[in-house]
Order: C-alpha cells, then sequence, then structure tokens
C-alpha cells in the first residue's frame, strides 16, 4: 500500500512516505541449495554404509583365512614332528651298523688296524 500526500501540500512535489510489500511466498518447489545439501548427505549416507559392509564382508575373509593358515600351521608342525622322529630313526648308531654289517659285509676293525690321529 503506498500513501501519497496530495499535491499541493509539498513543494518538493510527489513524496510516499512509506511502501508496504507483501511478504513473497515461498513457491512448493525446492530450493536448489537444499537439494544439493541433501543429494550429499544421502551420498555420504550410502557411502558410508557401503564402507561399512565391506569392511564387515573383509573381517569375514580375513578371519576364515586366518583359520586356514592356522590349520595348515598345525598341519606343519606334525609333520615337523614326523620328519624330526624319521631322522632321529635314520642317524641311530644301532641301525647305521646294522646295515653296514648285513648290506655292505662289513665288520669291526681289530685293535691294530686302528689308527690314531691326533
Amino acid at each position: 500500500m503506498r500513501r501519497e500526500m496530495p499535491r499541493g501540500s509539498s513543494n518538493e512535489g510527489d513524496r510516499i512516505l512509506w511502501t508496504e510489500k507483501a511478504p513473497k511466498r515461498k513457491g512448493i518447489g525446492f530450493n536448489l541449495h537444499s537439494f544439493f545439501l541433501f543429494s550429499l548427505l544421502l551420498v555420504l549416507l550410502i557411502g558410508g554404509s557401503l564402507f561399512y559392509v565391506w569392511s564387515r564382508i573383509q573381517v569375514i575373509h580375513l578371519g576364515y583365512e586366518i583359520s586356514n593358515a592356522v590349520k595348515e600351521g598345525n598341519g606343519l608342525v606334525e609333520a615337523n614332528k614326523r620328519l624330526r622322529l624319521e631322522v632321529a630313526t635314520l642317524k641311530s648308531y644301532a641301525r647305521i651298523e646294522k646295515i653296514a654289517v648285513e648290506e655292505l659285509k662289513m665288520m669291526k676293525p681289530k685293535p691294530h688296524q686302528v689308527i690314531v690321529i691326533r
């Protein structure tokens, strides 16, 4: 609403004392800034959720790998024990003497055949 002074009452001509502007109504449409902010938050939420799910799957996968590695390690420890037992058996003096006498036809040296080196 405008109020004006009558023409004859002032020397300066028409004067506007005040103007009232009706408040602008915001449309039902959306604000572009709010839309981008909402889109960014939505993308961050989805990205965070996907990262969380991926990390949990990685933890489960690594747990399976650790379990398999422990099983393999236990198998290797058992194989090592068997091999050490086999080495000890093959190195026994009784076995070596038996093979020397029976298969290679060797015999113990007589005292005059033994030469001691110092």
